[in-house]
């Protein structure tokens, strides 16, 4: 099996960058060197990967169209536009195989694809790169997947499972920008963890170090501002159990975004587990971070994985601190998965016995009633990362200058409307943004009179 990976920047079109696309000469002439060796593969079907088509919190999506259409009318070319046959039944069965192994997976067509104010239209992270190949090559059927925020370890069994049903006569593609955060102009911004997670990832492909990917910080990759993680997540699952070799074809930042191409062939069979040496690894790193837990975390902790598995709430144990028995305040119990927040909910004033109770049932809440989630599942509890913060009586401000995003959290109110902001909280980085977010929150207007309020917290994590 052959697959590819790249970029997806719609001003590589001539039509559409209008002379813009010559700065980028290097990631063009990799998409026409991919565009040749599909040609000389000549598959049936080839499978694209993309972070932006029908994008879900908990499963990925498959396009079940018969006829997959598509156009860059969003870039100013509706007359650029593109028709392919989709090869239903190797889509479908994607998506009954996913389901059987417990990865949630969505079939959508125009239809239900209304449900979720959606459309079955080809995304441009699928269109740009059909664009080189059609220019050289037309005779395959397409599959669309749209990737879910899923853990990594779903992500990669469920690329060994498309990979299995693509079958080695076909062509997988990843479609991925680098980071966004290369330089002032960028679209996103400025960020010095850009390069670095460009340069990492451009090396692991290059080494064929896949489980380097699979192991990179969490922080590196929100700070980088990317678009290709999750697809190459699932893209190293395509690879378990084989040999591989790679090439990276070009690598480039014109326009403050990282633009990679590269061809990795699937060889034959081999005895070394990707994924099996990666869960060592985690399960080295998790009892370690397990180890370093405060018992506020490990309660909440517990809390959650009694909940989830089994259902039961537990009562408080009896071999806490003298702390978590006396004293009563607000807590706010945090979820993360790989850096993503998973659910967030809390008390601004105790409403419990005392401080243990406030964590058991916040816990509970967080992990399964947070209205921007599901419910956590059971495969997830080993991805978590839990922070708990207890929260001080509030005062009440005259001014924004009285905040300080780092010490203090907000509660901004009008009338019946209440939002609260947490301090120290990553991307928040001025008392203006801080009551933004909060006001945002409780759904109040800048223009409407609002009181203010600080409060300071001690963090557990």
């Amino acid at each position: 099996m052959f697959l590819f990976i790249t970029p997806h920047p719609p001003i590589i079109i001539e039509k559409i960058g209008k002379g813009e696309e010559k700065k980028a000469i290097k990631t063009i002439a990799g998409m026409i060197k991919i565009a040749g060796d599909i040609k000389k593969i000549k598959p049936k079907t080839i499978a694209i990967i993309t972070p932006h088509g029908n994008v879900f919190s908990d499963a990925l999506c498959i396009n079940a169209e018969e006829k997959l259409c598509g156009d860059f009318k969003k870039f100013g070319h509706k007359d650029i536009l593109f028709e392919f046959k989709n090869n239903i039944k190797k889509a479908a069965d994607i998506c009954m195989e996913l389901t059987k192994n417990n990865i949630n997976c969505l079939s959508l067509d125009t239809h239900s694809a209304k449900q979720y104010n959606s459309s079955a239209d080809l995304d441009h992270g699928v269109l740009v790169p059909l664009y080189f190949i059609e220019k050289q090559y037309k005779d395959f059927d397409l599959i669309h997947i749209s990737i879910g925020y899923l853990s990594k370890t779903e992500l990669f069994k469920a690329g060994t499972i498309i990979a299995d049903i693509l079958g080695d006569e076909n062509v997988l593609i990843i479609s991925g920008d680098l980071s966004h955060k290369l330089s002032k102009n960028s679209p996103n911004g400025y960020d010095s963890m850009g390069k670095e997670y460009d340069e990492y990832i451009v090396k692991a492909i290059k080494d064929s170090s896949y489980i380097n990917i699979l192991d990179i910080d969490d922080n590196m990759v929100n700070l980088a501002g990317q678009c290709a993680q999750k697809p190459l997540e699932l893209f190293i699952g395509a690879l378990e159990g084989y040999k591989s070799e790679s090439i990276v074809y070009s690598y480039e930042g014109p326009y403050g975004v990282g633009y990679m191409t590269a061809k990795i062939t699937r060889g034959e069979k081999d005895s070394n587990s990707i994924i099996s040496e990666y869960k060592t690894l985690k399960k080295t790193n998790f009892g370690n971070k397990i180890q370093d837990e405060d018992e506020y975390i490990m309660l909440a902790r517990n809390t959650i994985n009694a909940y989830i598995k089994h259902g039961i709430k537990i009562d408080v144990p009896d071999n806490l601190s003298e702390d978590l028995y006396k004293n009563r305040n607000g807590v706010f119990v945090s979820i993360k998965k790989e850096g993503r927040l998973r659910g967030c909910i809390g008390t601004i004033s105790p409403t419990k016995k005392n401080i243990a109770q406030e964590i058991i049932e916040n816990a509970i809440s967080a992990s399964t009633k947070d209205p921007r989630f599901n419910a956590i599942q059971e495969s997830e509890l080993n991805d978590l990362q839990i922070s708990v913060d207890i929260l001080f009586e509030s005062e009440n401000i005259e001014s924004i200058d009285q905040l300080d995003v780092i010490k203090y959290g907000v509660i901004v109110s009008s009338g019946f409307k209440r939002g609260l902001l947490l301090p120290n909280l990553e991307g928040v980085n001025t008392a203006q943004e801080q009551v933004s977010i909060a006001l945002n929150k409780a759904g109040i207007n800048k223009s409407e009179k609002y009181n203010l309020q600080r409060f300071m917290v001690i963090r557990h994590k």
